[in-house]
């Protein structure tokens, strides 16, 4: 036992363990920490080759690291953070690959690790236990959900209810029951329920003992917070809900320490999140404590009560939507919704409005604040009980709008701004009508704040109530905000938010918009702030002026012809600067201001290419545009790569045909960027840019597909690629069978086989969300390139070929008839591949014939398109009387 403190835990004999090449690991701390570069650099290349050598050595001998008390205390700390990235990553392909090869050490090498790291938990300095019940949290997220660590927590609970264990102890095995349980929990909660009450009752009696210091009260109160979600059993027990609610929660919200105050108002607000139905009970002192910690508490105190009630806004709102959606389906949603906000929502909105007053000083100061935490609680509540909300603030803000209390002021504007979603347009549209000349009028208000708001408010109505702005308050309207885009950064990024919300509602009726009158002089605005040196507006600016862009009339697109070679002459400059030695700081700004560019010059040819006379004029300017694109793609800034890629798409949609010239230029790097799995973003929309290109060129793409092709189809095959990725790679495959035609045979029985293989996946056990959403990607694209690959062979006249691939579709297309979750995007394209294939194969195709008239699987997806939304039902028309047709 270790003797130097009061500790429980058991270091083993003797490991027989000799450190092989470990000796630098101590001095490569040390340079780590210190202030010279040179040697910094050395000590990150010396500990990466350790943890490369040897990685059980490297952090047996950071534990060791830990421990050695004639390092200082910052290299025993790195030692601790160096332990923790040996496991995990913010990277969720990293920090899988991290897993798998802690999981690949022998037994007896991560036992022995584990008791290192356990030991750490008995350092007297709070920095290094901490790092280390972190680290042993991280462990147990990789072996508690498969059974390999079943003693931890019992251990933890020994050690921190052991009386021989001193106060520095006990909050360090509370704190790490904390992380072990938010590890944990976060996706396999039932593998602590077994120990979830004796956990539960430890950190009672540590709450409860008079005896115990406010930090290992504040430690387990901590730890309650994170322990909450695997006691639904407990929580199902009326006694044992009391026990945890009443006294520990209850009891420490109105603890002397501020600490334990917060963290009793976090376990609310988990307990709204994981067992709403069972808080009504208890709504009483939860508003008695909430009210009172908004009025008279510590601001994170207030915020977090604020929180409480914003986050039973958001469940009732999902329930709210459950319903309908259940509805809607013919059926009964089986949850429950108490009203808890509706029922509170004349004294809570009293309470949320006098907290909108309790706003910074400082008008630059961003930190979240009592005044933002009620805006946001004011905000859900409006769309929780809808109409009701504005009875209650209306009166606020009619009293105090024009205030000579600045605070007033902007807190009514603030309030008006908070009920715009929620209430029916029709309550809303007289009061906006009514409102909105006070609030253009606060644009030019004395007190920042209230301008902000202001700016913030009309960037609410333009997006919620567009149809109350009037052609005589556009007037004012568009003239506020050009006058706007010139006040302090934080006024012109709401001015150049509402520019956005504007534009995207603004309805075009016969060539023009209201917005066409202005559009000139508003773009010229938005290009002066971009180029502002003092300030970084540009990607607000052309967020703006990409939705002027894309919302426009044909009457403003001689104005947007005027715009492209404006904005070719500014990448031109951007890509020379690209080209210098720069500062990260300065390379980023260069790579915003390229894909700034080449994103505005991407909707303008697609608004171009609508109008033939526009789009002769703009193929005018391809030869230099490409030449910048493809300038962009050489220089090494990812974020202007996926703009440019983009642009470079509209580019071939607008030319088509006559995009082959770039290919040769085009070609190598598009095959670099495929290949380039580590990115899956920009890997993602080099593949968009395969499809487009291939639906320009047709057959002319045929030189360059075998690698494209082979590419795509490792790809495919590769386990480290996203997920995501490859519903996009099976689309862009259909794209290049339907441009190729015939050509496509040699590709087929490849891509047929991954199409059966991705067809057989089973996603029975996994039915989260993301999941499902997945599932329904996958399958979609699928069906669709079944469908573009037969219509491309049947196009070659070659689709004979598909009648010997169908031996798998009758399970693939029996799952999605029998899936509860099956999309209306996958009923449609089930549908309009079933009718192709009826019209196309089955005449000539006895078996499918038979296969399309008699299978019940069949019938069930047809029926249940005339079910869905207009689209479906559309396709399932098609389907229906192609197979009658067979008949």
């Amino acid at each position: 036992i270790l003797n130097n403190r009061d500790a429980c835990f058991l270091l083993p004999r003797d490991l027989h363990f000799t450190p092989v090449a470990m000796e630098n690991l101590p001095k490569a701390l040390l340079w780590a920490i210190g202030e010279n570069q040179e040697q910094r650099v050395q000590a990150e290349r010396e500990l990466k080759k350790l943890e490369g050598l040897n990685i059980h050595a490297y952090m047996h001998g950071l534990c060791e690291c830990m421990q050695n008390r004639k390092l200082p205390p910052n290299s025993r700390h790195l030692a601790g953070i160096q332990l923790k990235n040996t496991i995990d990553s913010r990277a969720e392909q990293k920090r899988q690959q991290l897993q798998q090869r802690w999981l690949n050490l022998p037994a007896p090498k991560r036992s022995d690790l584990r008791l290192k790291m356990l030991n750490a938990l008995n350092l007297p300095e709070k920095p290094l236990w901490d790092i280390a019940a972190q680290v042993v949290a991280k462990v147990a997220r990789i072996e508690i959900p498969r059974d390999l660590w079943p003693g931890l927590m019992k251990q933890l609970v020994q050690v921190s209810s052991d009386s021989k264990s001193n106060d520095s102890l006990k909050e360090a095995c509370l704190t790490t029951m904390g992380y072990v349980s938010e590890e944990v929990c976060e996706e396999y909660p039932e593998k602590l329920q077994g120990s979830c009450s004796e956990i539960l009752n430890t950190i009672r009696l540590a709450l409860g003992n008079p005896q115990h210091s406010m930090n290992i009260k504040v430690a387990a109160t901590k730890a309650l917070k994170n322990s909450l979600r695997m006691a639904r059993k407990n929580f199902g027990v009326p006694h044992e809900r009391a026990l945890i609610m009443e006294k520990m929660i209850f009891a420490s919200a109105i603890s002397k320490d501020n600490r334990v105050r917060f963290a009793a108002f976090e376990c609310l607000v988990e307990v709204a999140k994981s067992y709403y139905e069972h808080i009504g009970n208890y709504m009483k002192q939860i508003y008695e404590l909430t009210s009172q910690a908004i009025k008279k508490g510590d601001e994170d105190i207030a915020k977090q009560s604020l929180e409480f009630w914003t986050t039973v806004s958001e469940i009732e709102i999902d329930i709210q939507e459950d319903h309908l959606e259940a509805e809607e389906k013919g059926k009964k949603s089986q949850r429950k919704n108490l009203n808890i906000v509706a029922r509170a929502a004349p004294r809570l909105a009293d309470m949320l409005l006098m907290s909108l007053t309790k706003q910074d000083e400082d008008p630059m100061d961003d930190t979240y604040n009592v005044a933002q935490a009620a805006a946001v609680c004011l905000q859900h509540m409006a769309q929780n009980i809808g109409g009701a909300v504005v009875p209650l603030v209306l009166p606020f803000v009619k009293q105090r709008i024009k205030d000579k209390n600045w605070r007033n002021r902007e807190a009514s504007t603030l309030a008006f701004a908070c009920i715009l979603d929620g209430p029916s347009k029709k309550d809303l549209k007289g009061l906006v009508l009514h409102a909105f000349p006070v609030i253009l009028g606060h644009m030019q208000d004395s007190q920042p704040q209230v301008k902000d708001t202001a700016a913030w408010c009309i960037g609410r109505i333009c997006e919620e109530m567009p149809g109350a702005i009037t052609p005589e308050i556009l007037k004012n309207l568009m003239e506020a905000l050009r006058r706007g885009l010139h006040e302090n950064p934080k006024i012109a990024r709401h001015v150049c938010w509402a520019i956005c919300n504007l534009a995207n509602e603004v309805q075009v009726n016969n060539n023009t918009s209201a917005l066409s009158r202005y559009f000139g002089a508003m773009v010229k605005e938005l290009l002066k702030i971009a180029e502002k040196p003092d300030i970084d507006l540009r990607g607000d600016a052309f967020e703006a002026i990409n939705a002027l862009v894309l919302g426009s009339a044909s009457d403003v697109y001689p104005m947007i012809g005027q715009l492209v070679p404006e904005l070719m002459k500014r990448l031109k400059n951007a890509l020379e600067h690209g080209g210098k030695q720069l500062s990260p700081a300065q390379a980023a700004l260069v790579a915003n201001a390229q894909a700034s560019y080449c994103s505005t010059l991407t909707i303008a040819i697609g608004k171009l290419s609508e109008n033939p006379k526009l789009r002769e004029t703009l193929c005018r300017y391809m030869d230099p545009m490409m030449e910048f694109f493809l300038g962009v793609l050489r220089q090494n800034h990812s974020e202007a790569h996926e703009e440019a890629l983009l642009a470079i798409s509209a580019v071939a949609r607008c030319i088509e045909n006559n995009f082959l010239r770039y290919m040769p230029h085009l070609y190598e790097k598009l095959l670099q960027i495929l290949r380039d799995i580590q990115s899956p973003s920009i890997c993602s929309i080099a593949i968009g840019v395969c499809g487009d290109v291939a639906r320009a060129l047709d057959s002319k793409l045929v030189p360059y597909c075998d690698e494209i092709v082979k590419t795509l189809l490792s790809n495919l095959k590769n386990g480290s690629l996203e997920r995501h990725v490859k519903p996009r790679i099976l689309e862009c495959l259909g794209d290049i069978a339907l441009a190729i035609r015939g050509n496509f045979e040699k590709y087929y029985k490849h891509v047929m086989i991954l199409l059966q293989d991705a067809s057989r996946l089973d996603f029975r056990q996994e039915r989260d969300y993301e999941t499902v959403e997945y599932m329904n990607s996958l399958r979609e694209a699928i069906i669709e390139t079944y469908v573009s690959i037969l219509q491309g062979l049947a196009d070659g006249e070659k689709e004979q070929l598909f009648v010997d691939h169908l031996k798998a579709l009758p399970d693939f297309l029996g799952k999605i008839a029998s899936d509860g979750d099956t999309s209306d995007e996958v009923i449609r394209a089930s549908c309009s591949f079933i009718g192709d294939m009826a019209r196309t194969l089955g005449p000539k195709n006895p078996q499918l014939r038979k296969y399309l008239l008699t299978q019940a699987h069949i019938k069930k997806i047809i029926n249940d398109g005339f079910r869905r939304d207009d689209v479906c039902k559309k396709q399932a028309e098609y389907a229906k009387r192609h197979v009658m047709a067979l008949q």
